[in-house]
């Protein structure tokens, strides 16, 4: 029980860390892309856009791969919570409970948070920038909300490590 546990353990922290990675890369290569390291044969393609125009293209792209990724990553990580809470329900106690505990915010992330932060986010796309103050502030609570829901899993994941790799091998 204790190795498989914590392979899943291994396999969602890394999901966690790379998803959140590939999200930030995904805009910063955007932006890379279209400042002063923009190769010539780009350049010329996009000549006819504005510079403004040229980006929002770019950023929408993006915010549609790192939508594609957000919904495939919950459903990865709703599965990744069913099978790590099988796998330590015969452990009981406090493993059981953590793994529940993160298995709820899983949920919660994936039913709650996940199509409401996708829906506006497409519907903010091509709204000029800065964003209207409550659409910003309602974008950045639904964001913000998941951001701490993948810090605190990562939290419950890290003790469930540090519980399985202190347990006598059986």
């Amino acid at each position: 029980m204790e190795r498989p546990a914590l392979l899943l353990v291994g396999l969602w922290l890394g999901l966690l860390v790379a998803s959140s990675a590939v999200a930030t890369v995904n805009f910063r290569t955007a932006d890379r892309l279209l400042g002063p390291a923009m190769r010539p044969e780009l350049a010329q393609r996009l000549g006819p856009l504005p510079v403004a125009d040229r980006r929002v293209a770019f950023r929408h792209l993006v915010s549609e791969v790192n939508r594609w990724l957000f919904r495939a990553g919950s459903l990865a990580q709703l599965l990744l919570a069913i099978v790590l809470a099988a796998a330590l329900w015969p452990a009981g106690g406090v493993l059981r409970a953590l793994a529940l505990a993160a298995l709820l915010l899983t949920a919660a992330q994936a039913f709650a948070l996940a199509g409401a932060i996708t829906q506006l986010g497409r519907a903010l796309d091509f709204v000029p920038r800065p964003l209207p103050g409550e659409l910003a502030r309602r974008f950045g609570v639904l964001h913000g909300g998941y951001v701490i829901g993948e810090l605190l899993k990562l939290a419950l994941l890290a003790v469930v490590a540090a519980l399985l790799l202190r347990r006598p091998p059986a």
